[in-house]
């Protein structure tokens, strides 16, 4: 059984190439001799199949608190109705119930961690953080082996939640082969043809730090007078979008931002990717920040925060500048640096790709059959 955070239909199971489905995928089609069970959330409660495969979709709906619980209690009783052998979950906020599960089957458990845990229990009422932290804390022992996105991620699980050295395991997502420094760069002339790109592509949300992007803004068009800042939203969270929007309206910043939230399949990012001038990820919390190496394989100058598994990426001066989170001055002065300096481009590019040739060799699917099957 595979616990998923986002959705699944057929498309996604048969052509994404986003890691996390490539990796599913091919674990799913090198064994198979063997039934699998993929649960995502969804929007909607839908079952189907898919040769050796059931896929169940949970329905739940961010901001609905009973949906959410509806949620955590099927994600606890299905499990025991279907009796898996092996449970891979990929969701650390609501691993918990699976954990419970995991015991009552004795089934095999394997977490995957893939964002920062702190930032996680930032979503967790004040009054219940102890406790959840206590709960989270048991489920992790209860895991037989933790997967972890980043060392920074297993140092949080070894320091805080007195995990075990010998569990964690740290993994790397393969990039995918169609983040490439030969995309077309035929957006370039549609999104700002005269001037500068400075994209960001992520979730609309308060740990990403886009607003201290907009804050930057303030003294970049100073500099730059036809540049424009590109955000490439995969979703958003309703309340942070329209601070941004307000930020940026009482900046009197709208000609120079342009928020793109149209769904895009994940195949069409290397087009934004390769129409930027640099890359900026100004994220107060980061498990990793895969875009960023996706910006890198691209041949892309990147700019990310200084924390989390950014910085296990980012060699600063080499293939990406690092700033301090939260320091509006800083994240300005590195893109000025960047946009000004073309042979400071060049060395973060030819940094970036090289970075990136490693990164296209770490294959997540083959770690997750040795676990499993072995």
């Amino acid at each position: 059984m595979i616990i998923k955070y986002s959705f699944w239909n057929y498309e996604r199971f048969f052509k994404s190439n986003h890691p996390e489905y490539a990796t599913i995928r091919n674990l799913i089609s090198l064994n198979a001799s063997h039934d699998f069970i993929l649960i995502g959330q969804g929007r909607r409660y839908e079952h189907f199949r898919i040769g050796n495969t059931q896929i169940y979709n949970l329905g739940y709906s961010d901001g609905n608190k009973f949906s959410y619980l509806l949620y955590l209690f099927v994600k606890l009783l299905l499990p025991i109705f279907m009796r898996p052998s092996i449970i891979l979950d990929m969701c650390v906020r609501d691993l918990i119930p699976t954990a419970f599960a995991s015991r009552v089957l004795r089934a095999k458990l394997i977490s995957l961690i893939g964002s920062e845990i702190w930032y996680e229990l930032s979503f967790i009422p004040k009054p219940l953080k102890k406790i959840y932290k206590s709960l989270l804390r048991v489920a992790f022992h209860a895991s037989n082996t933790i997967l972890a996105i980043s060392e920074s991620v297993r140092k949080e699980l070894i320091e805080d939640f007195a995990i075990s050295p010998k569990k964690v395991i740290v993994y790397r997502y393969k990039v995918s082969e169609i983040f490439n420094p030969y995309v077309s760069k035929d957006l370039k002339k549609k999104l700002n043809p005269n001037g500068p790109i400075v994209l960001t592509v992520c979730r609309i949300s308060p740990q990403k730090g886009l607003e201290y992007l907009i804050e930057a803004a303030l003294i970049l068009v100073q500099k730059f007078p036809n540049i424009k800042f590109v955000i490439k939203a995969y979703s958003s969270i309703p309340n942070y979008r329209r601070k941004l929007l307000k930020l940026i309206n009482d900046h009197n910043l709208q000609r120079y931002f342009k928020i793109i939230e149209e769904f895009s399949s994940y195949e069409e990012i290397p087009k934004y990717m390769s129409a930027a001038d640099v890359f900026v990820l100004p994220s107060i919390s980061e498990g990793l920040g895969l875009v960023i190496l996706e910006a890198m394989a691209c041949g892309v100058p990147v700019i990310g925060s200084r924390m989390g598994g950014i910085s296990d990426v980012i060699v600063n001066n080499y293939n990406g500048l690092l700033v301090q989170p939260r320091n509006v001055q800083d994240l300005a002065n590195a893109i000025i640096a960047v946009l000004s300096n073309e042979n400071l481009r060049c060395v973060l590019s030819n940094g970036a790709l090289l970075t990136s040739i490693h990164a296209k060799q770490n294959e997540l699917s083959s770690l997750l059959t040795k676990l499993i099957f072995t």
